[in-house]
């Protein structure tokens, strides 16, 4: 059984299916998409539209989740982190899929039976490994919003 996380960056968007079938996980694919720079807001609207539709077509997953961004100041961000999660949600809608959103503050150790304070990036390396490239905090807070799906 597949399930997606998503985190929408500022310059790219990070995604990591994981396959619950093992334990622990494993992480079926993973990846960093740089933005175009070229495009207009409507523009890279359809182009978050198609790269969404070709990774959930891609891996059928049964739930998809993503984290959302708390501080936005910019209308640049607005479109690389609010815009797109609407998209996503739309794409899960017409595919019926399940989708689910996490703040930073709900992506903590504690989902793993863990003290709060505990690394819950740490964990994650201790647990999947180190997944090269792009193994950075952005890639790990969309494994974490994948995996939080199945706890």
């Amino acid at each position: 059984m597949k399930y997606i996380g998503f985190n929408f960056t500022k310059n790219d968007l990070r995604f990591c299916v994981l396959d619950n079938s093992t334990n622990p996980p494993t992480i079926i694919e993973k990846s960093k998409i740089v933005y175009p720079n070229n495009l207009d807001t409507p523009e890279l609207m359809e182009w978050f539209e198609t790269q969404i539709t070709l990774i959930v077509d891609k891996h059928s997953p049964i739930q998809i989740s993503h984290k959302i961004s708390l501080n936005i100041s910019s209308l640049d961000q607005i479109k690389t982190s609010c815009y797109p999660q609407g998209i996503l949600n739309l794409v899960a809608k017409r595919k019926n899929i399940l989708i689910n959103s996490y703040s930073s503050q709900a992506i903590n150790a504690t989902k793993f039976g863990l003290n709060k304070k505990d690394d819950v990036f740490k964990h994650v390396d201790t647990i999947i490994g180190v997944n090269p490239p792009y193994w950075d905090k952005a890639t790990k807070e969309a494994v974490l919003v994948a995996w939080f799906n199945f706890l």
